[in-house]
């Protein structure tokens, strides 16, 4: 590799690499407030926090990669040009275009990185994070029994006084439910047990040494129905299953079209499941290819935007390409809306705003790498006429 290329991608990495990093941590912390609020709330285990976080990476690392090569091959260049070493490339018979490939290459790898991302990474980390928020909303109710206080799940409403540190054992139980005979169930216990059948089957209680009251909440209006029994029953052992069995994990992936990967958009684009349209399908697929191919644009546009005004300190080069790519994002994303819609075809509603980004990008490079140096003060000095006066006395 020259030695040109090997300085241009020593330029380049750090400030990659530092936008990436600050990027993550300042969405990461944003979206970190309210994650920590949610499963505190849902009384759920703080290392759930970063786990969610964790499965949050891939989706904001996809928004922060363009942004991020941008800013970087700007601020690399601009160094180059800043400290004339660009000059000095360029005098050696270089062209702009020649010392553009080692950031192309830099621009190809992170474009397969892209691919990786918004093919499998996204989806699949979508999904396993809404699996873990609905994991924390149904939480188990060994995990929300607290001592002295009033818990209801699946018809039933427990109160125990006291438990044991790994919540395995209760004192002083109470239990209450009511059936759909019309009886009321009370049941009070020395002590119990609450055992986790797994994900599939309802939770068991080993009540110990009790009582069960059961009583009658209203008459019983069909004659031919068998009268309900009421009464006490004192125990030794009982056991009683919470709810009905109809305890389900959480749904399979693939419902919401961001679940999918490009091959499985594709693939149900002509037969989608239930709740999918087929323009979501064919709008996200077209979506993903769009911004994946948006990477190898980044560098035609940096690069001359951060030779602008070489000799001044001051340079809103920068400034201008965010905007272009926030506007860029933005015409992405309403095109997004609409093609969902169906109301306009992903042709024009993604791929001409990607058709008007390149064409711009590239006439900014082109301008900017083939045009002649110099060219202007020739410009101007034809515009002056000879003297064939010497110098006044």
């Amino acid at each position: 590799m020259p030695i040109f290329n090997r300085y241009v991608i020593k330029l380049l990495l750090p400030p990659l690499g530092l936008t990436l990093l600050i990027a993550l941590l300042v969405l990461l912390v944003e979206r970190m407030l309210r994650i920590l609020d949610f499963v505190l709330g849902a009384k759920g285990p703080v290392r759930v926090v970063a786990e969610l976080l964790a499965y949050l990476v891939p989706h904001y690392l996809g928004l922060a990669l363009p942004m991020a090569l941008f800013l970087a091959v700007y601020f690399a260049f601009r160094k180059l040009s800043r400290d004339s070493e660009l000059d000095v490339m360029l005098g050696t018979g270089a062209g702009l275009h020649q010392l553009l490939r080692p950031v192309m290459v830099v621009s190809l790898m992170l474009t397969m990185v892209a691919f990786v991302i918004f093919n499998s990474l996204q989806p699949h980390s979508r999904y396993a994070y809404r699996a873990v928020v609905y994991a924390v909303t149904n939480v188990s109710l060994q995990a929300l029994l607290q001592p002295g206080v009033f818990v209801s799940a699946d018809g039933f409403t427990f109160m125990v006084e006291g438990a044991s540190r790994d919540k395995e054992r209760y004192e002083r139980v109470f239990v209450y439910r009511e059936t759909e005979e019309g009886q009321a169930v009370a049941i009070t216990s020395r002590d119990g047990v609450l055992v986790e059948m797994g994900s599939d089957k309802p939770p068991v209680v080993r009540l110990f040494d009790g009582v069960q009251l059961v009583t009658q909440l209203d008459p019983v209006v069909d004659q031919q129905a068998p009268e309900a029994s009421e009464g006490i029953l004192r125990f030794e052992e009982l056991r009683t299953a919470i709810g009905d069995g109809a305890f389900t994990a959480f749904r399979a992936r693939g419902m919401d079209e961001r679940e999918l990967t490009l091959a499985e958009l594709w693939n149900r684009r002509d037969s989608p499941d239930v709740g999918i349209d087929r323009e979501r399908l064919i709008g996200e697929f077209n979506m993903r290819l769009a911004r994946i191919l948006s990477i190898l644009l980044l560098p035609f546009l940096a690069v001359p935007l951060a030779m602008g005004r070489r000799r001044s300190a001051r340079n809103y080069g920068v400034l201008i390409g965010v905007i272009l790519l926030l506007l860029f994002n933005e015409l992405l994303q309403s095109g997004l809306r609409e093609v969902r819609r169906g109301h306009i075809t992903p042709f024009v509603g993604i791929w001409l705003p990607m058709i008007g980004f390149a064409l711009l990008s590239f006439s900014l490079f082109a301008r900017a790498a083939f045009r002649v140096p110099g060219s202007g003060w020739l410009r101007r000095q034809k515009g002056r006429r000879p003297s064939l006066e010497g110098p006044a006395a």
